[in-house]
């Protein structure tokens, strides 16, 4: 009893946060912009504060304006090449090279922003403290936090049926097929892992960094994971060969990043990043397994663009 109320927790938080993500991504534009931005805000703050903890003091404030500058040049550039999109009527990739170019450089000029800004800022920071953890500590979090968000920006402009074939697919499929398939099988693959550990698990997959992850669970994560692929993906018009070898990845580079936050929450000494969503949280703790995957489904996509004739 006490697992299906977890379960059903899970789904309620899960239900929350689709319908916020969602409902501004059919809109789409800055809408859909503020509801990223705040999540990732939230997100980096919940990492920011935890830091002084082990006595290292990031500079918060130029992490997140540069995190969020991040963001607004992934929507610029989005907004940019979807009107040489309307002038050429080329697909993504070919005309608008040189959009993505300069989105490009201007992302290399905010890093290189954050990281002399941070340095310039432990000028003032007092003795006692690791200036290296402080600086290094910033700009990770930009990266980690602030560029892999704003792939959800780009991933809401991929119209995955087009690209299969399927222009006079439903409005909403096009609009939010692309994050709902990279959405859809992370978080299934979290709930099968979730279930499978619970109810088989016995062999430890990482011991030392997650104690509660097992291999049965690991196991079911990844068929999850396929299930969700599949099912999204035919949906979208992808062949079943196709949406299983996508969701096999997603359900192997998930855990990935889902062990790679238990590594820094277990050298931070804590058992959440934040408590937005109760007992499952905060936004970092809900989307890390989503923040890897992201990037990886949308330069597959990128690439099936570049590659069709």
């Amino acid at each position: 009893m006490k697992l299906l109320f977890q379960v059903l927790a899970r789904f309620s938080v899960a239900v929350l946060i689709l319908g916020a993500l969602f409902g501004s991504g059919y809109v789409g534009g800055w809408p859909f912009f503020v509801c990223i931005a705040a999540m990732t805000v939230i997100a980096l703050y919940e990492y920011y504060s935890v830091l002084p903890t082990k006595n290292i003091y990031p500079s918060v404030r130029l992490g997140i304006s540069c995190a969020l500058a991040l963001l607004v040049i992934a929507q610029l550039s989005e907004d940019l090449r979807r009107a040489v999109l309307r002038m050429e009527g080329a697909p993504l990739g070919l005309s608008d090279l040189n959009v993505i170019n300069g989105a490009l450089h201007m992302t290399l000029i905010v890093l290189l922003v954050c990281v002399a800004g941070t340095l310039i800022a432990q000028f003032r920071m007092s003795e006692g403290q690791s200036q290296v953890a402080n600086a290094a500590t910033t700009v990770f979090g930009v990266v980690y936090v602030g560029l892999m968000f704003s792939f959800a920006l780009h991933m809401r402009y991929i119209d995955v049926p087009a690209l299969m074939g399927q222009e006079h697919a439903h409005e909403f499929a096009r609009r939010m097929g692309a994050l709902a398939f990279v959405i859809a099988p992370v978080w299934l693959s979290d709930s099968a892992a979730f279930l499978a550990g619970n109810l088989l698990g016995k062999i430890k997959l990482a011991p030392i960094i997650s104690p509660g992850k097992t291999l049965e669970g690991a196991i079911g994560g990844l068929l999850g994971a396929v299930a969700g692929a599949l099912i999204i993906g035919i949906w979208l018009g992808m062949s079943p060969a196709r949406a299983a070898a996508l969701g096999v990845v997603m359900g192997t580079v998930g855990p990935l990043g889902d062990l790679g936050k238990s590594v820094l929450k277990r050298d931070l000494g804590i058992k959440d990043f934040g408590t937005i969503f109760g007992p499952h949280g905060g936004v970092l703790d809900r989307f890390d397994a989503i923040l890897f995957n992201m990037p990886l489904i949308y330069w597959y996509f990128w690439f099936l663009v570049m590659a069709s004739p």
